[in-house]
């Protein structure tokens, strides 16, 4: 059952506020970056914006993401949305691959006396220093808000943020030593080779994704160790029901669902069948880290007590 808006912790509204607020200065900043990398010609800034634009869809993503599992309205997805979100992922790490293929023969087809403006490539600075002041304040705002009641998604927007800053400080140092060198072929020179960091870091950011994101898309069959821990668990409780329906195990992303189907007689109540099921799911969750119980009720005749 979804939640109501007003039911929402004030944490969670914080956690969306900062990320929303995060896409929209992210967009205004590189809508202004582009405009002045578009005019100045340069490689560097046009690369970074690529880079920006790009990993900006996984932070939309993860925004909607996060809306959605605070409202509780993901029911629809039987196994939770891990595998939603790889497939994000690998689109945008596809993504990245093509833009540094571009840049690539970009760069190598440039030459080192084709012109710069250096009126843009100092707006250019600019936009580039806004960035940088960005992604460092919202990587200590996502800390912030992720102190009191901790979330994945925020904790991985933080990771994201501090590799952002990294590039963002270096993309910042590499204008403006293009602006502040006097020999055009070498300001040329000095963008070619951050256009080249740029290149790399996307790469790197792509790999990362693929290797993270590749084997969560397949499905892949639960463990030995975790199926004898569910048996365990239940054998250990199976006096709490009256019938055993079987079990059901899927990994998406990196967490482990379990659903189980459990038989009770029909005099039981409900506020029975709930006391006695609280246990079963909380001594699993505990003893299979990541998994997610889902336990079905059904009505039993007396014969089929267990």
């Amino acid at each position: 059952m979804s939640r109501r808006a007003d039911t929402i912790t004030s944490e969670q509204r914080n956690k969306e506020s900062a990320v929303f607020r995060a896409i929209v200065l992210d967009i205004l900043g590189a809508s202004f970056m582009l405009l002045c990398g578009l005019f100045s010609g340069s490689m560097t800034i046009i690369s970074e914006i690529a880079r920006i634009l790009l990993l900006l869809t996984i932070e939309i993503v993860s925004y909607i993401v996060l809306r959605r599992a605070h409202r509780g309205q993901f029911q629809e997805y039987e196994f939770g949305t891990g595998k939603i979100e790889r497939i994000i992922n690998l689109l945008v790490a596809f993504g990245l691959c093509i833009t540094c293929l571009y840049i690539f023969t970009r760069v190598i087809s440039i030459g080192d006396d084709a012109p710069l403006s250096l009126s843009s490539l100092f707006l250019s600075v600019i936009a580039a220093d806004i960035n940088l002041v960005i992604n460092i304040w919202f990587t200590m705002e996502f800390i912030r808000v992720n102190q009191e009641e901790s979330s994945v998604i925020i904790q991985s927007q933080i990771q994201s943020r501090m590799a952002k800053t990294v590039a963002s400080g270096i993309v910042l140092i590499v204008l403006i030593l293009a602006v502040g060198v006097p020999d055009p072929k070498l300001a040329r020179i000095v963008d070619i080779l951050g256009s080249i960091f740029v290149l790399c870091f996307m790469l790197m950011i792509a790999v990362g994704l693929i290797r993270e994101s590749l084997p969560e898309i397949l499905d892949r069959s639960v463990p030995d160790p975790d199926q004898y821990q569910i048996l365990r668990v239940l054998a250990a409780h199976f006096d709490q029901y009256d019938g055993f329906g079987g079990y059901r195990t899927r990994r998406s992303g990196k967490d482990l669902f379990i659903m189980i189907t459990l038989g009770f007689l029909p005099d039981t109540t409900l506020a029975e069948v709930q006391s006695r099921l609280e246990p079963i799911c909380h001594d699993m969750e505990s003893e299979i880290p990541g998994s997610k119980v889902t336990i079905i009720s059904e009505t039993v005749k007396a014969s089929g007590q267990g």
